[in-house]
């Protein structure tokens, strides 16, 4: 009979020290997805990416105020790309007038890891 009870106690052990290791590991495992994932959100240019677009249409607004002008258009559009090409960014931007109170956005954004592109976006002016 003692012999059982030594068998039973090795066994009950033997199962509180898998079931330790398996959650040291599954806790392991949440701690490093959770730091991939915030590590993932910043790399993402999520931001970046809406500044460019909400300037784009501010800037298209204030040249649509003024009276449409494709080429002050497009000269912010070579700027931008200048500006950015400082940065190893890849930026292209292409808005043009379609009617008297719409204006069609083309934009391509690249920077090594996010290639982003948004094409024939209508902006309201």
């Amino acid at each position: 009979m003692s012999n059982q009870k030594g068998q039973w106690i090795i066994l009950s052990g033997l199962i509180l020290a898998l079931g330790l290791v398996s959650l040291v590991i599954l806790l392991n495992q949440v701690t490093s997805a959770g730091y991939k994932v915030s590590v993932a959100e910043t790399d993402f240019a999520s931001r970046e990416i809406t500044e460019i677009y909400e300037e784009t249409v501010r800037t298209s607004k204030l040249v649509h105020a003024q009276g449409w002008d494709d080429a002050s258009m497009s000269y912010f559009g070579d700027n931008m790309s200048k500006i950015y090409a400082a940065h190893s960014i890849f930026l292209e931007i292409n808005v043009t007038n379609q009617s008297s109170n719409i204006a069609n956005l083309n934009m391509h954004y690249y920077d090594g890891k996010v290639n982003f592109s948004l094409c024939n976006r209508k902006i309201p002016l």
